[in-house]
């Protein structure tokens, strides 16, 4: 279905929710579609400006992932360009719907945006990356057309240290409530007495009253995860004219079902406000059961169970996507991380989007949400840090309280120096403000490790500052833990941000020693895990002509790398195996960045060669190595206390390295490296069905005429779409590929392979075709998402 035919579909929607009666109209519409759109800068706030030449699109969108990459735009944004946009949008509310309060929500606008209704100003936003709303009630017009127009100023480049975006790359909401109401993140629900046998849930309710006096009851259902009503509870209050009540209400669940890592149950809570024998307002809010411990000696424990945190750091876009993500894509990258054991996740450095919480809800993630990067008098810190952080703290808090999966909160990101008086001052404010709105979780900043001095002193300045947060927190500073540790600091460790591969000495940060960081929270109950720098490479903080970071265990594309069969191996309980050969001295890092990788390849061809050095990731007993069947060499995962098992010389063949994981004197698993012809064909598989917003993974390979992955293969690879669908995104994962994001129709191959996001539309199938010159070419066809999908 055509783009416009979808546009046209959800205005019909909105049309005939306008047709219902005032009881009956929907609270909350999404407000993406029908928008028009200009990049550049002009005078346009008037309602009266004629904006019908412009273009027309749907949020969320980001006009810098539309742009051309060039060396003289900042290498911080990905060599993208930014600038000047504006967004006007024409929307009506039927006259009878007069008397109800209306508000306008944008999950994120990158960056200092201002925005007016009907010609008059709502004020400005300048953090891009936390959610904002306005009451628009006293600027519409009931019965007649109104005019929102927004003004999104990224001018000032580069003002962020990653790629950022620009525009309104979240969604808008327009929400509709009675005088009578339960306030926007209005519900605030905690478990502060947990065990298997029972549970005490606490629900806090803000009601507030724009209307005249009246009596109301406040109901309360809660339902459990399989849908059961189980419990309520209803409170009778009287409001007077514009009072706001704070409600208290606590329910108490037998046997309860508790949120975990690996079983993430949710319960919803339905908030039902009643006057005069009608229903006033509604909210329905999940929330997860679960206790939280934090021990200076033992660690971290959820729900009683001693765990560390097997955690890695995220950006908030998604390679050839830019920042405006789809929730289905979020959720294959989510799931890849879970599948190699990951349970955690740090939203460096700023609020997530709220689907993505949504997402680590449902998958058992654990959550640092950090509210910004840095404060302000400092780089990278915007101006007007100091007039709106209360607001931007709270508005983040009171949005992502309830969700289970946030474990820690997170004031700011490598800021001042360690034991600074103005370190010191910032923590001391800004975790006291969190604290006071929501004393349930911790509150730490990742702070910045700082120069090379002496390790005593290091310590002490330190500590200093963490005597203003709950945890010991600080990025790439693991060893030091031991001697934090002796401090009896009486609250534990965690390393906010750490390299995937080396590690530092107490004294000398690039010491590249061959070791990971994890390793150090796997040894030391003091040390409750690690966030590592990064889980998936990232846009921006890089230059010409790279246009991101690949310190991530998996690529822009979301394809794995190297790096992620160690991780599995240290983080997994399934067993595992995997070899790559190196392509340089196993034991020279000279050429390699601290937050680097040595230079391996998945290839067997290796024409000319006699011999080669593997490194082999494991976490079995014992791993052998094969090479057309027969054995190399075995080697015990022991004697090898950093995980990196190497073996030196092995004797190339053309043919099949197999690596075998050996448990009690069986193989377990294993893992091939193949020798492969000439490119021969494509093959295209789904990766997954496509979600409950259509996005569909497809991943596109080119193979020999064996039907073998060619590592090395480079084809130009044409996409073509029919049916129930179109091609949303390419992507190779290559990071130095400066093809244009907005190119959907070719792309191409990097180490075999590519990346095809399609976005299903409408009831039919879609198929898609693969081709490239030379090569016999591949087709799939993928089934519609569900006809009972939502908005």
């Amino acid at each position: 279905m055509p783009k416009t035919s979808i546009y046209a579909a959800l205005c019909l929607i909105f049309a005939l929710f306008c047709s219902n009666t005032l009881a009956d109209y929907p609270a909350r519409h999404n407000f993406n579609s029908d928008w028009r759109f200009h990049l550049g800068d002009g005078d346009f706030k008037s309602p009266q400006y004629d904006s019908s030449s412009w273009r027309k699109l749907s949020l969320p969108h980001d006009w810098s992932a539309e742009g051309e990459f060039s060396k003289d735009n900042t290498g911080r944004n990905a060599c993208l360009p930014a600038g000047i946009g504006w967004y006007i949008k024409k929307f009506s509310i039927p006259a009878e719907h007069e008397g109800r309060r209306v508000e306008l929500q944008f999950d994120g606008i990158y960056r200092h945006s201002e925005l007016w209704i009907n010609g008059r100003s709502l004020g400005m936003q300048y953090d891009g990356y936390t959610t904002f709303y306005h009451d628009i009630t006293d600027y519409v017009k009931f019965g007649q057309e109104n005019t929102v127009a927004v003004r999104v100023d990224n001018s000032d480049q580069p003002n962020c240290r990653w790629y950022s975006g620009s525009g309104i790359y979240r969604n808008a909401w327009l929400t509709f409530r009675n005088p009578l109401h339960i306030t926007n993140w209005g519900t605030y629900i905690t478990t502060p007495q947990v065990s298997s046998e029972n549970a005490s849930v606490k629900i806090e309710t803000t009601v507030k009253n724009d209307g005249e006096k009246q009596d109301f009851t406040l109901k309360t259902e809660i339902y459990s995860p399989e849908g059961e009503k189980i419990k309520e509870v209803s409170t009778e209050k009287t409001a007077r004219f514009k009072q706001k009540l704070k409600i208290n209400q606590q329910i108490e669940i037998d046997s309860p079902e508790l949120w975990s890592t690996t079983a993430p149950h949710l319960y919803k809570a339905v908030s039902i406000v009643s006057a005069g024998g009608n229903t006033q307002s509604t909210r329905e809010t999940r929330f997860g059961i679960r206790r939280l411990r934090f021990d200076a000696e033992e660690g971290f424990f959820l729900n009683g169970e001693n765990m560390d945190f097997k955690g890695v750091c995220l950006h908030h876009e998604a390679g050839t996507l830019g920042a405006a993500v789809p929730k289905g894509v979020w959720q294959r990258r989510l799931e890849n991380l879970r599948q190699i054991g990951c349970n955690a996740i740090r939203t460096a450095h700023n609020p997530p989007s709220p689907e993505f919480l949504d997402i680590c809800d449902e998958l058992g993630f654990l959550v640092m949400d950090e509210f910004v990067d840095k404060w302000e008098n400092e780089k990278f810190a915007d101006e007007h840090f100091r007039d709106e952080w209360r607001d931007n703290y709270l508005s983040t808090i009171k949005r992502d309280r309830n969700h289970p999966c946030v474990v820690i909160w997170s004031v700011g990101n490598e800021n001042l120096p360690a034991g600074s008086k103005e370190q010191n001052g910032y923590l001391k404010m800004l975790g006291g403000f969190v604290r006071y709105h929501d004393p349930t979780r911790p509150v730490v900043s990742g702070m910045r490790r700082g120069g090379d001095y002496n390790v005593e002193k290091k310590v002490q300045n330190i500590l200093k500052s963490c005597e203003y947060m709950d945890l010991i927190a600080l990025n790439y500073g693991e060893q030091w833990a031991d001697e934090l540790a002796e401090t009896n600091p009486d609250k534990p460790f965690v390393s906010t941000e750490s390299y995937t591969y080396f590690n530092s000495s107490d004294k000398r940060r690039y010491a590249k020693i061959e070791s990971a960081p994890w390793l150090d929270a796997a040894r030391s109950d003091f040390n409750t895990g690690v966030f590592l720098w990064t889980g998936i490479d990232y846009l921006g903080e890089s230059g010409w002509p790279k246009i991101g970071s690949s310190a991530g265990l998996f690529d822009i594309a979301g394809f794995r790398k190297t790096k992620s069969y160690l991780y599995e191996a240290f983080w997994s309980d399934n067993k595992s195996v995997y070899a790559a050969v190196y392509q340089q001295d196993p034991d020279d890092f000279s050429k390699i960045g601290q937050w680097g990788w040595p230079n391996l390849t998945e290839s067997w061809n290796f024409e000319g060669k006699e011999k080669v050095d593997l490194a082999v990731y494991s976490n079995c007993e014992k791993t052998a190595i094969y090479v057309n069947d027969k054995k190399i060499e075995e080697k015990k995962l022991a004697d090898f206390p950093n995980g990196i098992i190497k073996f030196r010389g092995v004797p190339y063949e053309k043919g099949v390295l197999r690596a075998e994981g050996i448990e009690n004197g069986k193989e377990v698993c294993s893992y091939e490296l193949k020798t492969t012809g000439e490119p021969a064909e494509i093959r295209l598989t789904a990766e997954d069905t496509p979600r409950e917003d259509g996005i569909c993974h497809i991943k596109a390979e080119v193979l020999d005429s064996q039907g073998r992955l060619v590592k090395n293969a480079g084809n130009e690879i044409e996409f073509s779409a029919t049916g129930g669908g179109e091609v949303l995104s390419l992507s190779n994962g290559d990071l130095k590929c400066l093809r244009s994001f907005t190119e959907t129709e070719s792309w191409p191959a990097y180490k075999g392979r590519c990346l095809c996001i399609v976005r299903m539309e409408g009831g039919e199938p879609l198929k898609l075709k693969a081709r490239s010159e030379g090569l016999n070419p591949g087709e799939i066809q993928v089934s519609s998402a569900s006809s009972g999908e939502k908005d």
